[in-house]
């Protein structure tokens, strides 16, 4: 049976039949493809055939490039990238790569060059995970609140109730400009006996305890004029508002 030797501090050393069985739990685990260090495709798990959806004999003996848009492909950076590899240096990011007939993909992945004996690269391995789902998620509602910000007016702020930033909608209304506004708290559209109270304090609480809240309140703006607005506090890590102004006085 073969045993884990000891390193010179008294440390063992993985056997191969561990290591082994390491990469094969990552197999199973994660799509995996590796290349010849000129980007020649050499082999790839199931994981990462069924991401881009092509079969081992349509990729083996091609180029990475393939998987790339051309664009990036002819670019400096793609050349910057295998040089890079290359040099043995690990490379790690959320990319974007094409499947077969141009799908669109995204993947978490790491680039890991592989050494011989002599310390030069031979080859690299690519291991990722598909976060296209994610991405097209994060997209899906980044754009509604793009949509949000042209018909709405909203403002952002810390959990602490410190502004981050405000659209032109909302800075309009209540006639500040961001820098004005820009990590001051909230209670400055507040008149001081709401913000002195009780159920300021409980507003906040409830905020940063994740939840909703959404009425109609009074909010003071530039000059001291009242402004009415019908609006909702959503918790997205920072506390988001967006809001219909209502009246003004």
């Amino acid at each position: 049976m073969m045993r884990a030797e000891k390193n010179p501090d008294g440390s063992k050393s993985e056997s191969m039949s561990e290591m082994a069985a390491k990469i094969e739990a990552i197999n199973k685990s994660q799509a995996c493809i590796e290349f010849e260090v000129d980007g020649t495709i050499i082999t790839a798990n199931d994981n990462f055939l069924n991401t881009v959806g092509y079969t081992l004999e349509e990729i083996k003996g091609q180029h990475h490039r393939m998987f790339c848009e051309t664009s990036y492909s002819s670019s400096p950076a793609y050349q910057q990238f295998w040089e890079k590899l290359n040099k043995g240096e690990f490379e790690s990011a959320i990319y974007k790569r094409i499947g077969k007939g141009g799908k669109e993909v995204w993947i978490n992945a790491s680039y890991n060059p592989v050494f011989n004996d002599k310390g030069e690269v031979y080859k690299v391995v690519k291991f990722a995970i598909d976060v296209t789902e994610e991405k097209n998620k994060t997209a899906e509602f980044e754009g509604k609140l793009e949509a949000i910000n042209k018909s709405q007016a909203a403002i952002e702020f810390n959990m602490d109730g410190t502004i981050i930033t405000a659209n032109d909608n909302f800075l309009g209304a209540i006639g500040y400009t961001l820098d004005e506004v820009q990590g001051k708290h909230h209670r400055i559209f507040c008149q001081p006996e709401y913000t002195n109270s009780p159920a300021y304090t409980a507003f906040w609480e409830k905020l940063n305890r994740g939840e909703f809240d959404s009425g109609e309140y009074l909010r003071i703006g530039k000059g001291g004029k009242e402004v009415w607005i019908n609006a909702s506090y959503k918790v997205l890590g920072i506390i988001y508002c967006s809001i219909f102004f209502k009246y003004f006085s």
